[in-house]
This record gives C-alpha cells, sequence and structure tokens, in this order.
C-alpha cells in the first residue's frame, strides 16, 4: 500500500489481491531472480532447494512465505532456462529454515543444489 513499505510475500495476502497485481508481483519475482541467475549454470536433472527466511515480524507465518517464494523461484529458474522442468521427475526435494530476524532487510535465500 506504501511504496517505501517492504513486506514478504505469503499465500495469505497473495490470495486475495486482484489478478492484475499479482501478475505484477510475480514478475517483479522473476525479475530479481533473473537479474541473479547470470552465474548459474543450468541444472540438467535432478535438483533440491533450500530456502532462508529473514523475517521482519516475529509474528509472520513462515509457511505461507516459503512457499510462496518456492513456486515463484521455480517459475523464474524455469523461464530462465537454469532448470529443465520444476515437475517431480527433477525437483526432488526443498528444504527450508528460519536463518534470523533482519528488519531492515527481510528476505528469502534460495540456493539450488544438482543431485
Amino acid at each position: 500500500t506504501k511504496a517505501d513499505k517492504v513486506w514478504l510475500v505469503g499465500e495469505n495476502a497473495f490470495r486475495n489481491w486482484h489478478y492484475q497485481l499479482k501478475n505484477k508481483v510475480k514478475q517483479h519475482y522473476h525479475e530479481l531472480v533473473f537479474a541473479q541467475c547470470s552465474s548459474l549454470s543450468q541444472v540438467p536433472g535432478k535438483f533440491k532447494l533450500n530456502i532462508k527466511l529473514y523475517y521482519k515480524n516475529p509474528t509472520c507465518d513462515a509457511s505461507n512465505i516459503v512457499s510462496k517464494m518456492e513456486k515463484f523461484a521455480l517459475d523464474a529458474l524455469q523461464d530462465a532456462g537454469i532448470i529443465h522442468n520444476d515437475n517431480v521427475n527433477y525437483h526432488i526435494s526443498t528444504t527450508w529454515e528460519v536463518a534470523g530476524k533482519d528488519t531492515t532487510n527481510p528476505r528469502v535465500e534460495i540456493s539450488i543444489k544438482e543431485l
């Protein structure tokens, strides 16, 4: 609602938004992933993700945030050609953890490991 407000997008908020806003948010996350993919090599086979969550508010629902970020990241990695597909033949698992509190830069950090 405010241009300078930073928050992590979770499923609870996302499901209630207008479809145009949902599309803008997804496009923004794709751009963020694309900007960081230049140093990644293609993962031709099976892989797993690890997600670290740095939260701003200790009452956040981590699983709602992580699930949305996982989906956005997988879609963007596939669109960028880093992974072949995000189906069960390739995406074997995702692990996640709460890495800590960061009130100035709440974020998720996602790493991919080829199997």
